[in-house]
């Protein structure tokens, strides 16, 4: 296992619930790791479902109901790591999911909840103010109507180069493109089409950590599939040529049930070796009650073999994110309310079964490691 440069590990968790808390990870302390809550905020209730961290601050959504305004919040991450609100600006209901732009000057904001995409000029101190609205009306529903009634922009991703914006988009079955044309603002392009019922949810450019990106790969919510594009840049325009598809159980049926599972969150290994989804409702670990995380190995051509699944802690892992070594993953299950955080072991990309950390925190939905002296923190 990679060496780490501290014992002592930065972890913020939002929650449905209404807070979002920062906790120190200790993993040396001693043989199950200590934990302890440095601080907590609820100035993004009712639901910071999501956070970006930049730099030292964190941008967190406020997932309204879909009649009610979202609110972006910016917030300064203090040298004892607690949260200071800085700054926040409205934008369509129920946001989602925040993707910052190159020098942080551009915060785009997906809202599931109310069908949009909005664009926020950000001062690098906290400070917002709302620049563009996109919102989506559907001709008619897709193939899932329970699902895919209306548009529902799911997450915003800006490419390697930093010149465009994605922004998955579950029930319009598309993959939304935007130019960044202005250090604030973006311009709408040629979508990437989907399979009908695919429900286009996360996803996540490769290879990491390179200039331009060469495929994507997009987790289909409502398919339990991942698919592979290839990526090319010409004319000013992002490209993508559908090129596989592979289930998020692997070589495994797609378990069957009430709920029916769905996928979650889509990740690459800080190395780009591997590939991890999270499953919902699929009770397929730890004695059929918890849900799963699947892990792929990635060749240098894009192409995924299934490795292994492994139990994500608890039910409905919503997210999770990896440390910049690779050791540790953390898991927000937000169908029980807890984290977990596991062992991962770099060299062959496998998860831990058992979690150091399992924590209740407020009904979890996205854990995320804080780490600046790891690296300079990208904007992907």
């Amino acid at each position: 296992m990679a060496t780490t440069a501290s014992a002592a590990r930065t972890l913020i968790v939002g929650s449905a619930a209404g807070t979002i808390k920062t906790y120190e990870f200790d993993e040396t302390a001693n043989a199950q790791g200590l934990i302890k809550e440095l601080g907590t905020t609820s100035e993004s209730a009712p639901a910071p479902t999501w956070q970006t961290i930049f730099g030292n601050l964190l941008y967190s959504v406020s997932e309204t109901n879909a009649t009610t305004d979202g609110v972006i919040t910016a917030y300064q991450i203090g040298s004892d790591k607690k949260l200071i609100k800085k700054g926040s600006a409205k934008g369509v209901a129920g946001p989602v999911s925040i993707a910052v732009g190159k020098g942080g000057k551009l915060v785009v904001s997906a809202s599931y909840g109310g069908g949009g995409v909005d664009t926020f000029a950000a001062d690098g101190s906290g400070g917002l103010t709302h620049s563009q609205k996109f919102v989506y009306k559907l001709d008619k529903p897709g193939p899932l109507p329970n699902r895919q009634e209306g548009s529902h922009p799911h997450q915003a991703i800006m490419d390697p180069t930093g010149e465009y914006v994605i922004v998955p988009d579950l029930g319009a079955d598309q993959v939304r493109v935007y130019n960044v044309n202005s250090s604030t603002t973006i311009k709408e392009l040629e979508s990437i089409k989907t399979p009908a019922g695919f429900g286009p949810r996360h996803a996540v450019f490769y290879p990491v950590g390179k200039a331009k990106a060469t495929h994507l790969f997009v987790v289909g919510e409502l398919s339990n599939n991942i698919t592979t594009f290839k990526i090319s840049y010409a004319d000013g325009r992002l490209k993508a040529e559908n090129i596989a598809t592979v289930s998020t159980f692997g070589t495994q049926a797609v378990p069957s049930g009430s709920p029916a599972p769905t996928a979650g969150e889509i990740a690459l290994s800080p190395d780009g070796k591997y590939l991890y989804i999270s499953n919902r409702f699929d009770k397929t670990q730890a004695n059929k009650t918890q849900d799963s995380i699947a892990a792929f190995k990635v060749a240098s051509d894009a192409k995924l073999t299934f490795m292994q699944l492994s139990a994500s802690g608890g039910l409905s892992p919503r997210q999770f994110s990896i440390t910049k070594d690779g050791n540790w993953v953390t898991i927000a299950n937000s169908g029980n309310g807890n984290f977990g955080i596991f062992r991962r072991y770099p060299e062959n990309g496998t998860i831990s079964s058992l979690p150091i950390i399992s924590k209740a925190n407020d009904g979890a939905s996205c854990a995320i490691w804080y780490e600046p002296k790891a690296g300079i923190t990208k904007w992907i």
